[in-house]
Formats: structure tokens, sequence, C-alpha cells
């Protein structure tokens, strides 16, 4: 049995590849946000991965969100997933650097979406704050990863109204997704850790 060790942010995304990954696993989802604190998802992440060192094997869901990730995951030889975030965990680091070509945008996950207010209270970020913040972006992206972003809309309106950041939506499939995990998986059988 394998552990993977998920960011909350992927939660929804993880369950709807779960048949399509073709090794048995368990999942432990930590908290959406812990990234805001560096102190707080090191402990998180050391903490689940005492708690699965009798796996086959850890696959970490989470992208390089913590400057000593490495150093973090290596006791372990977990393997983390090869993306630098969680966007380019949905999408391909070149879609996200052919969309930057356009200008600068804020993207949204179906996670994100559900946790935008609790990351940005754990940044302090008032609405005043994340409208400067969030100045410099053309607009917003919301990564429809699930077929269903008609369901995020109030969401979608929310945040818009939060940041003045205006959004737009782009159908994403799961396939590059998937193939992070199966990767993953590799790396974990050859014993090759992040």
């Amino acid at each position: 049995m394998y552990a993977i060790i998920a960011c909350g942010i992927f939660k929804d995304e993880i369950e709807k590849i779960a048949d399509q990954l073709d090794f048995p696993f368990k999942v432990r989802y930590l908290e959406a946000g812990l990234h805001v604190d560096f102190d707080s998802l090191a402990e998180a992440l050391r903490a689940e991965l005492e708690e699965c060192k009798d796996c086959d094997g850890i696959i970490v869901a989470y992208g390089e969100c913590h400057p000593k990730m490495a150093e973090i995951l290596a006791p372990r030889r977990a393997a983390l997933l090869r993306c630098q975030n969680c966007i380019d965990a949905f999408i391909t680091r070149k879609k996200v650097e052919e969309i930057a070509n356009r200008g600068l945008y804020f993207y949204l996950s179906p996670g994100w979406v559900k946790s935008w207010r609790d990351m940005f209270e754990r940044m302090n970020w008032s609405r005043e704050e994340a409208r400067f913040q969030l100045a410099p972006f053309k607009g917003s992206i919301f990564l429809d990863t699930l077929g269903n972003a008609e369901d995020y809309e109030d969401g979608l309106v929310e945040f818009l109204d939060f940041t003045l950041c205006p959004y737009s939506k782009m159908a994403v499939d799961l396939d590059h997704f998937r193939s992070l995990f199966l990767e993953a998986k590799e790396r974990c059988d050859l014993g090759r850790g992040a």
C-alpha cells in the first residue's frame, strides 16, 4: 500500500482520478494553505511522513511549496510531484508560460475557490491588501478541473468582489495531473525520492 500525502487543494481532483491510478493507496490530506507558513507546513509534512513510514512508497502531492522540501522529504525517500506549484500540477509549466506571455494571471482551481478566504486570512490580507497585492494581475483564471465550473460561480463572484480581479474559465483535463502521480510512484519503486 502506498501513501499519498496531499495538500487539501487537490482533494477533489485526487478523488476524481483515484480509479485511474494503477496502484493501491491511502490518502492523507493536509489543510490547504499551509504553504503560507513554512514552519507549519514542515511540521505537518514531517508528522505525516512519520505516520506513513511503513508504506511501500510515499508520494507527496505538493509543489515546491517549501524552500527545504527536498530536505524534509529525504529521510523517508518520499517522491514529490514534479511540479513547481499546484497550478502546474493541473496544467503544464509550458501552458503556464504560454498564458504568461499574455500577462500575469492569478489561478484558481476548485480547491482554491473553496480555500482562498482562509489563505488570505493566514496572510493577514484584508480586502484592501488583497486588491493591492493582485493589482498587477490582468485577471484570474479558473481551472475547471472537474468539469463543473457552474458549481463554483458564486465563489468566483465572491473572489471578484473581494479582489476586483476579473475571471475567465479554462477547461482542464486531469491527464497531466494523473501522469505526475504515476511518475512519482515509479520513482518510489526505484527508491528515488524527491
